[in-house]
């Protein structure tokens, strides 16, 4: 059987995961990332996991036709507490929302040394996370996915940021989030993609600030005076100026 394409955002997801022995790829669905992590190299073994049994059992179809049931380990559980001590370099989660990863995150049976998260939602919360719990965001991309841009980063932890230097050119630029003010904006946008500024960048810029804009047009003019207005109103005034 030959392997799967795997979709854009997939793709630019593999691009930014560190070779690594043993990697862990948790919401595997169907197992086409867990596959690529092989098949290119990426990893020794993989751990597929995932809480839906029905995604699972069609991950191991898949990984059985390629021939990869023996470096591929599928398990059926709740994020990484699938996993154990001592397994693991790194470990990938994609499509959930960030609130979900910080606790996947939180509720594993150690700090790996990398993480790979595409989050949904709540990115200014498990960016902080991330740099709180002592790593570095060292490499962010954007995609454009069937007309949907998403984001994706490379948080590595501290102490092991030298095995990772030559890949990734680790420098005073990578280490942003550590000077970054709380409430800045960037923490959802992505200050790295700030500093880059890649080819999806502007769009990205206007869509977020079309997106609070309309919830200020939903408003009525009794609520111009309330808290989410205010925070709201800020927001887009910061965004235009990474335009």
């Amino acid at each position: 059987m030959k392997a799967r394409t795997m979709t854009r955002r997939l793709e630019a997801v593999f691009s930014i995961v560190p070779r690594a022995a043993a990697i862990a790829d948790i919401g595997t669905d169907h197992g086409y990332l867990a596959a690529e992590l092989i098949n290119r190299g990426k990893a020794k073994h993989v751990i597929a996991g995932d809480v839906h049994k029905g995604p699972l059992e069609s991950a191991k179809s898949y990984i059985k036709n390629l021939g990869l049931e023996h470096c591929i380990d599928c398990r059926l559980g709740d994020g990484l507490q699938v996993t154990e001590r001592g397994e693991l370099q790194g470990a990938i989660c994609c499509g959930m929302g960030g609130f979900l990863m910080r606790d996947i995150v939180k509720a594993g049976p150690e700090r790996l040394e990398f993480y790979v998260l595409q989050p949904q939602n709540g990115q200014a919360e498990l960016r902080q996370y991330m740099v709180e719990e002592g790593y570095a965001i060292i490499k962010e991309i954007l995609v454009k996915d069937m007309g949907k841009l998403y984001t994706a980063f490379l948080a590595v932890r501290e102490d092991v940021l030298f095995i990772y230097d030559d890949n990734y050119q680790i420098n005073d630029t990578n280490h942003i989030y550590r000077e970054l003010r709380k409430d800045s904006i960037l923490w959802s946008v992505g200050a790295l993609l700030a500093e880059e500024k890649p080819p999806l960048w502007e769009e990205y810029i206007n869509h977020l600030i079309y997106q609070r804009q309309c919830v200020l047009d939903g408003m009525t003019e009794a609520l111009q005076d309330t808290d989410k207005y205010k925070v709201l109103s800020a927001e887009i005034k910061e965004l235009t100026t990474y335009i």
